[in-house]
C-alpha cells in the first residue's frame, strides 16, 4: 500500500467563501452542457453541441455578455469543448471532432472518461468542415496527473466504434470496469422520442479494450407506434441508471425509463426483479426528473433511490412536477413511498449534486414546463438541500439563491474543494445571443418533432429571454462558513483493493469522524451518470492522533474500480478531498 502526502497550500484557497452563496468566477469557453472533473487534476471539462461560440476570454462576467471574439480551434472548427482548470479559471480547447450533441460518459477503472454518441453534422447556422457525424462515435479523456506547466491531454476519437446511432443514451460503469451504453433514438434535433427512431438495445465497451458482444434489446425501452404520444412511454431517452449493491456481487442495475421501472442484470441479459411504475408519470427525458441513488453507509449498503420533480405527462403543455419518492429496489416488496415536496413548487431539468457532508444539493431548471429547447419557463434560482436522514417533512432546506438563469442544457458537479461548479443554460440549443423564442421560432408555440409538428407546445413565453449563457459560478455548501475548522487529509493510500484494511491521517479529525468516497459522475441534462458515494466502516485509530482505521469497499457493487474523491468529515465538515483508486 503506497502512501501520499499533500500540501497545506490548497486549505486557503477557497478560505475566503461565504456559506451558501454563489460566486461568479469565470467563463466556460463553451456552452457548458455537459460536464466531468478528470481525475488527479484541477479541471473540468466541458462539453456542448456544434455551433457558433463567444464564451472564451472577454465574456462579461457581470451581465453575461457574451466575447466579441469567436472561440474557435486551430482546424477552424467552433470550439465545442474546453478544459476549464477552476483554481485558475484558465481555458484550453479541446478537439472532440465529432458532434458531442446529447451525448454520455463513464468512466474506465483507470480514470479515463469514456464518451460515447451524439448527433449528426447539424449545427445551426456554423459551417460543419471537419466534423464528424457523432451518433456511433466513442471518445476517451485519459486522467491526470498533469505536468506542472498544465494538462496536455486531448479526446482519442474512434468515430463508428459503437453498434449503432444513439442520441440521448445513457452510460454507467459496471462491476467488471465495463461501460454500459443503454438506449437513445437514432436521429436527433428533437424532443420526444418516436418508434421509427427509437432504439431499444443497449451494449458494453470493454474495460480490456476486447471486442464487445453484439447489442442486445431491452424491452424496457420498447414502444410502437401508437405510443408515440403516450408520454409514459414515449418520454425514454436518458434512461435513469444506478448500479444497486447486492449480495451476489453483480450488475443489477436499477433502471427507469418513462413511468416503468425494474432492476435489470446487463452481464447476463436478464430482469433480476419487475418493480411498480412511479406514480405521477415518467420522469425521464423530456420529463427530466431529479433522480440519486442516496449515499451508502457500510456494511449494509442498502440502496435507496430518490426521484423528485421532472414533468407530466399532460399533452401539449407538460407541468413542473414537486413530488418527490423513494424506493428501496432490493427490497423483496418494493414500493415507491412519497417523500417531502420541493419546497418551491414544481421543479423540471434540476440537477442533484451528492455533497461529502451525505446531503443533496438540488439546484439549476425550471418551475414551467419541461425539458427541451424552449420548452421551459420560470428559472429555478434557489438551491435546496436535501437530508436524508432527516425526518419525514423536515428534509429540504432552502439554500443560497443565484442570479444567473440555469435552464435546459445547464450543469452542476461537485468539486476536490467540497464546493460545486455550476455552469451552462442554452435553450436555444445553438448559439444564441438573445433566446427569445418568439424570434427564433415564428410559429410559437407549435414545433417541428422528427420532420413533422410536435404534439407538445412550447412553454418559454414570448417575451422572455434566456441566452446563451457561459458565465460559470461556484456554489458554496452551507458547511463552507466553517473552511478554516476544516479536516486536513495528510496521509493516505494512493490505492487499495476491495475490503482492504487501510490506515490514513487528517488533521483535526478528533471526533465524530465519518469517511466517505464519491464519484462526480458525468453530468448532462440533470442526469448525473455513474454518480454515487459511500460512508466507509472507519474509526479513529489508536496508533495515534489524527489516525484513522478504514475498510475499503466489500465489493464492485458498492463501488465499481475506479478513481475517486476521499474525504474526511469531522462533526459534519468535510475536508477537501483527495484521489483514491479503487481495484479489484
Amino acid at each position: 500500500m503506497t502512501v501520499t502526502t499533500q500540501s497545506l497550500l490548497a486549505l486557503a484557497l477557497f478560505s475566503v467563501c461565504e456559506a451558501a452563496s454563489y460566486r461568479t468566477i469565470g467563463s466556460s469557453g463553451c456552452a457548458a452542457q455537459m460536464v466531468f472533473v478528470p481525475p488527479y487534476t484541477d479541471t473540468v471539462v466541458f462539453l456542448d453541441n456544434y455551433h457558433r461560440n463567444f464564451g472564451g476570454p472577454g465574456v462579461d462576467l457581470k451581465t453575461g455578455a457574451h466575447s466579441k471574439a469567436p472561440f474557435m480551434q486551430d482546424n477552424r472548427l467552433w470550439a465545442f469543448g474546453v478544459e476549464y482548470e477552476w483554481r485558475t479559471n484558465d481555458l484550453r480547447k479541446l478537439t472532440p471532432k465529432s458532434n458531442t450533441f446529447c451525448a454520455a460518459g463513464a468512466f474506465a477503472p483507470d480514470g479515463t472518461l469514456i464518451n460515447v454518441a451524439g448527433a449528426e453534422l447539424y449545427s445551426g447556422d456554423a459551417k460543419t468542415t471537419n466534423l464528424q457525424d457523432g451518433r456511433q462515435t466513442v471518445r476517451r479523456y485519459k486522467p491526470g496527473p498533469c505536468d506542472i506547466d498544465g494538462c496536455k491531454m486531448d479526446f482519442e476519437v474512434n468515430t463508428n466504434e459503437l453498434q449503432s446511432r444513439r442520441w440521448y443514451p445513457t452510460s454507467i460503469t459496471l462491476t467488471n470496469g465495463d461501460v454500459l451504453v443503454v438506449g437513445g433514438s437514432d436521429v436527433g434535433l428533437l424532443v420526444t422520442n418516436e418508434a421509427s427512431i427509437n432504439n431499444p438495445t443497449y451494449e458494453l465497451i470493454k474495460a480490456d479494450g476486447s471486442q464487445a458482444p453484439p447489442q442486445k434489446n431491452l424491452t424496457i425501452l420498447e414502444f410502437g407506434a401508437e405510443d408515440n404520444q403516450n408520454a409514459d412511454m414515449s418520454f425514454n431517452l436518458y434512461p435513469i441508471l444506478q448500479l444497486l449493491p447486492n449480495a451476489d456481487k453483480a450488475d443489477h442495475v436499477f433502471t427507469l425509463a418513462g413511468n416503468r421501472a425494474n432492476v435489470y442484470n446487463y452481464a447476463t441479459d436478464e430482469i433480476v426483479k419487475e418493480l411498480p411504475n412511479i406514480p405521477g408519470g415518467p420522469r425521464t427525458f423530456p420529463g427530466s426528473a431529479a433522480a440519486v441513488l442516496l449515499p451508502l453507509k457500510a456494511p449494509e449498503n442498502e440502496p435507496t433511490i430518490l426521484v423528485c420533480g421532472g414533468s407530466s405527462a399532460d399533452i401539449p403543455n407538460p407541468k413542473a412536477l414537486g413530488d418527490c419518492y423513494r424506493i428501496k429496489p432490493s427490497d423483496q416488496n418494493a414500493v415507491w413511498i412519497r417523500d417531502d415536496w420541493l419546497p418551491n413548487g414544481g421543479q423540471t431539468m434540476i440537477e442533484p449534486v451528492l455533497l461529502p457532508d451525505g446531503t443533496i444539493v438540488m439546484m439549476n431548471g425550471a418551475h414551467r414546463g419541461s425539458a427541451g429547447g424552449y420548452q421551459a419557463e420560470d428559472p429555478a434560482l434557489q438551491a435546496l438541500i436535501y437530508d436524508p436522514n432527516a425526518p419525514k417533512g423536515q428534509r429540504f432546506t432552502k439554500s443560497a439563491i443565484s442570479e444567473i438563469p440555469r435552464m435546459y442544457h445547464s450543469v452542476a458537479i461537485l468539486l476536490p474543494t467540497g464546493e460545486v461548479l455550476v455552469a451552462g443554460s442554452n435553450p436555444d440549443v445553438f448559439y444564441n445571443p438573445v433566446g427569445n423564442v418568439s424570434l427564433a421560432n415564428p410559429k410559437w408555440p407549435e414545433f417541428q418533432n422528427n420532420g413533422h409538428k410536435s404534439y407538445l407546445h412550447q412553454q418559454q413565453e414570448p417575451d422572455t429571454a434566456y441566452p446563451t449563457e457561459y458565465r460559470v459560478e461556484i456554489y458554496a455548501p452551507p458547511y463552507m462558513d466553517k473552511v478554516n475548522s476544516r479536516p486536513f487529509i495528510t496521509a493516505y493510500p494512493i490505492s487499495v483493493k476491495y475490503g482492504e484494511h487501510f490506515k490514513m491521517a487528517a488533521e483535526g479529525a478528533r471526533e465524530d469522524v465519518v469517511v466517505r468516497l464519491s464519484y462526480s459522475g458525468f453530468h448532462t441534462h440533470g442526469v448525473d451518470m455513474g454518480a454515487r458515494m459511500v460512508q466507509l466502516d472507519a474509526v479513529l485509530s489508536t496508533d495515534g492522533d489524527y489516525i484513522i482505521d478504514v475498510t475499503a469497499p466489500a465489493d464492485a457493487s458498492v463501488m465499481p474500480p475506479g478513481v475517486y474523491m476521499l474525504w474526511v468529515i469531522e462533526k459534519g465538515i468535510p475536508s477537501e478531498a483527495v484521489w483514491m483508486k479503487l481495484e479489484a
